[in-house]
């Protein structure tokens, strides 16, 4: 069961996007419930037990982008999709991780597409992503083909599967978003114990052939990280 969520002060655009969504998912089989609310006083009141927010922008008090804000300092982590008449808050929607960004009037077929991503996305929950966002672009990298990040003059490398991406950014915003396949081996690198192959000499030997440097201060850090991964391996 999908549960969704829209929030418009319009009440209007609430029945039109709730009609609209419903069509899509009956016709592709997709159970689900809508709930809709016209202010942030509102949603947030609500239990936040949702799976999809369809979020207004501009809305009295409280706009949408601080309300996605508020939403994701809860741990809200559900699909956040913007909907409004404006096009100007597009990278302020990027930056609380929106899932996407419809301009209305709604079009249908834009928003059938945004569906069916979320709903593949959906069934593919245990492929966890880093986002990258940067001022002109962003995309999402899956946790499973990168090997280690490095950062260098403030600019991110990483390295994955599918060759080395670099944008400029910082290590801490990155390792907020791995999990425990991955350890801080350096103050520059962070690798994924999934590809470890060797660690000695102070050097880690990677199933690509990479060899990262393990500084003195995170060696036992290194090694608990290991040992913790190797015990859920088992």
């Amino acid at each position: 069961m999908i549960k969704i969520t829209i929030c418009d002060d319009d009440k209007k655009m609430c029945r039109f996007l709730s009609d609209m969504i419903s069509k899509k998912l009956d016709s592709l089989h997709e159970p689900h419930t809508i709930a809709c609310h016209t202010g942030a006083a509102g949603l947030l009141a609500s239990s936040l037990d949702m799976d999809l927010l369809f979020l207004d922008i501009r809305m009295p008090g409280t706009g949408g982008i601080s309300l996605a804000k508020q939403l994701r300092q809860q741990n809200f982590s559900g699909a956040i999709i913007f909907v409004t008449v404006l096009k100007d808050y597009m990278l302020d929607a990027f930056e609380v991780e929106a899932f996407d960004y419809l301009c209305k009037p709604v079009d249908e077929i834009r928003l059938e597409n945004s569906l069916k991503r979320f709903l593949k996305r959906r069934n593919s929950q245990g492929e966890a992503n880093l986002f990258i966002h940067t001022a002109n672009w962003c995309r999402t990298v899956r946790l499973c083909d990168i090997y280690y990040c490095e950062v260098i003059n403030r600019k991110i490398y990483l390295h994955t599967a599918d060759g080395t991406i670099d944008y400029y950014g910082r290590l801490k915003e990155v390792e907020r978003q791995l999990d425990e396949r991955f350890i801080k081996c350096h103050r520059s690198y962070i690798v994924n114990l999934t590809f470890l192959q060797e660690y000695s000499g102070g050097q880690i030997l990677l199933k690509n052939g990479s060899r990262i440097p393990a500084s003195r201060p995170h060696h036992q850090a290194l090694l608990d990280a290991m040992l913790r991964y190797m015990e859920r391996s088992d």
